[in-house]
């Protein structure tokens, strides 16, 4: 029987097969178990499907277990955007009825890969593209022998050679105007995002803390019957079917029964919206004008060079005025909370310089505070506007000691209430901090919560603003290497900037009790030099700290590798200042004018050339630092030679 030997050469190969009815294309068996339980069914079994059904066509299951990941284009229209976005890259194949089947590999690490309905595709996780669906974990496909399904294998090679499923680069329209009224986060909630977990599964662990769950009170019966009741639907289960399976959830986790007629009406339409998903129409697309492919070469260079000359900065190299995602992480209690708050408040206030890195622009800062109370925001808020100046309502603080509205990030109520303050105060910059105090719950190793989390940045940067992410690194290693910051390394998906803050401690011992860094371990350290200057002036350092750079997409050379900061405060009115070495560029535009030596002399300004000897950077790239402060219109690269 061809059906049979398929179904056995299949389950060899390691791929899960079930039968499928020629006549609905619905499973004829209950499969779900299979992927929850990670077993593959038998060859036993496979002889009897193939037996008691000796017409049923055979299906694939798609995910992890079996490896196999599978784009379904049902129409041309389907596979015309597939291959534009290289969803058809792969020598095996499947000839189906209305189209294609590809067939990729499940890239290992992953921990799910959402099935897709391309008329259901937002367009940027997923093309909105009828036809055009993805089958990943949990999910299945038809396959050959079954009627009008045909494999295609691309000669010399064979089913060994299916390459890794990446998903596609989908561009949005980016603006990075800031329209406020038109600013949406709704539909963002990450309530329920549970991906390792079946739902049966987290209602059971949720009901263990909590006991059955009751009438009303807002607790997502009703939703998590449904999303249960849904699962059971995809696995090919009847309407009756269905109601049984209703009961037996509702028997485990509620205190009471939902009424009969409700539940039935919800598995009427759990069960119809499975099967037309099922059955895709192909509808006819419009004409479509031809793409332009034309790559970026030298003709473009004068347009390249100008973005780039253009480019303009609130914080000077951290924060462009066009919008940004940045993450600050680093131990807890290590100064990454007093690192941003002070910095950002300084940018709001008028300030032209903190420490290392130049004001360019004022900024306007919501600062979303989920951890410090009332004393704690009182304190900083006195002491900013006496170190700093008064920031006004350009430095503002959500708390939860002053708002009793839900902002929990997890939830749609949060999420829009998050929506709502920022198109009431229209910000430049949205701080969150810290990450697990707004998105409580997170599972920080989900892949997929944190490719929620990253969308949600999206909207923001992608609307002009610029967005700081407070976060915890994990414990050092046993070898006393540093902690990378806590959770799935998908978090630096979307990041242009990542930034490490450490604490500096005098003696050797407290910083290996709090994980930080031994200041006499530290080459050509310039905290003794700092420390003799602050009490020349009457101060003392607070805390010391180092910055380094975990991440960044666009390095140049404005950054430093690392950056040595002291926070320091007056004896006399406890305002605060912060010291640190100047930077390569604050260096080289200090010697581009007129400058005063360590004796005292004053110094007519140095050449270029004499200044990248000085500091360490090309001559070229000290000339476009020096090019608006120098005088003569001669090439700066020569101008001013000594």
């Amino acid at each position: 029987m061809e059906i049979l030997d398929a179904a056995l050469e299949y389950l060899e190969r390691g791929w899960a097969v079930i039968p499928i009815s020629p006549d609905t294309k619905k499973p004829l068996v209950k499969w779900g178990h299979y992927i929850d339980q990670n077993i593959m069914p038998t060859e036993q079994e496979a002889y009897e499907w193939f037996d008691r059904w000796p017409n049923a066509n055979i299906a694939l299951l798609t995910g992890e277990m079996t490896g196999l990941v599978v784009v379904d284009c049902d129409n041309e229209g389907a596979v015309k955007e597939a291959k534009d976005l290289g969803l058809t890259r792969t020598p095996v194949s499947v000839r189906t009825k209305k189209g294609w089947h590809y067939y990729f590999e499940f890239p290992k690490g992953s921990d799910w890969i959402k099935n897709r309905v391309g008329s259901d595709g937002n367009s940027k996780e997923w093309p909105r593209v009828d036809g055009l669906d993805l089958r990943g974990s949990k999910g299945y496909v038809l396959a050959p022998p079954s009627k009008n399904y045909e494999w295609r294998v691309s000669h010399g090679n064979d089913f060994d050679d299916i390459p890794t499923y990446s998903a596609p680069k989908l561009t949005a329209e980016v603006s990075n105007v800031i329209d406020f009224n038109s600013f949406r986060l709704e539909g963002m909630s990450l309530e329920d995002i549970h991906v390792d977990q079946p739902i049966w599964n987290r209602t059971e662990e949720l009901v263990s803390r909590i006991g059955k769950l009751p009438d009303g009170g807002g607790n997502g019966r009703d939703d998590r019957l449904y999303k249960y009741i849904s699962s059971l639907a995809g696995q090919g289960e009847t309407v009756d079917e269905l109601i049984e399976g209703a009961g037996r959830f509702m028997d485990a986790f509620f205190q009471n029964h939902i009424e009969d007629s409700k539940v039935r009406q919800m598995c009427e339409r759990a069960w119809s919206t499975e099967s037309s998903g099922s059955e895709l129409s192909a509808k006819p697309k419009a004409p479509e004008k031809p793409p332009s492919y034309k790559p970026i070469t030298t003709s473009d260079l004068d347009e390249l060079q100008s973005y780039v000359d253009n480019m303009s900065f609130f914080i000077d190299p951290i924060a462009p005025t066009s919008g940004t995602i940045i993450q600050v992480f680093g131990y807890s209690g290590h100064g990454k909370s007093m690192f941003v708050r002070n910095i950002l408040y300084a940018a709001s206030s008028g300030q032209q310089r903190f420490g290392p890195f130049d004001i360019n622009d004022k900024s306007r800062v919501l600062y979303f505070d989920f951890e410090n109370s009332r004393s704690n925001v009182a304190k900083f808020l006195d002491r900013s506007k006496r170190s700093f100046g008064d920031a006004g309502n350009d430095f503002m603080i959500w708390a939860p000691f002053h708002d009793q509205r839900d902002m929990n990030l997890m939830n749609e109520a949060g999420i829009k209430n998050f929506e709502q303050w920022i198109k009431a105060t229209k910000p430049t910059h949205v701080v969150i901090d810290t990450i697990r105090s707004a998105f409580p719950g997170l599972q920080e190793n989900s892949a997929e919560q944190w490719g929620y989390i990253n969308t949600l940045c999206l909207k923001l940067r992608n609307a002009g603003l610029c967005v700081w992410l407070l976060h915890h690194s994990n414990k050092p290693g046993e070898s006393g290497t540093s902690g990378r910051e806590a959770g799935s390394s998908n978090q630096l998906t979307v990041l242009e900037t990542q930034i490490k803050v450490t604490q500096v401690f005098w003696d050797q011992e407290t910083a290996d009790v709090k994980a930080g860094i031994y200041e006499g371990s530290i080459t050509a350290s310039p905290f003794v030099d700092m420390n003799v200057a602050a009490e020349a002036e009457g101060r003392r350092i607070d805390v010391m700290m180092q910055l380094r750079y975990g991440k960044v997409r666009e390095w140049s050379d404005v950054h430093e590798p690392v950056y040595n900061i002291a926070f320091t405060s007056s004896t006399e009115d406890d305002t605060v200042s912060i010291m640190s070495p100047r930077t390569a560029r604050q260096r080289t535009m200090t010697f581009a004018q007129e400058w005063t030596d360590a004796s005292g002399a004053v110094r007519p300004p140095l050449s270029d050339i004499e200044i990248a000897s000085r500091v360490g950077r090309p001559v070229s790239t000290i000339a476009e630092w020096t090019e608006k402060i120098r005088e003569t219109s001669a090439p700066s690269w020569s101008a001013n030679s000594q």
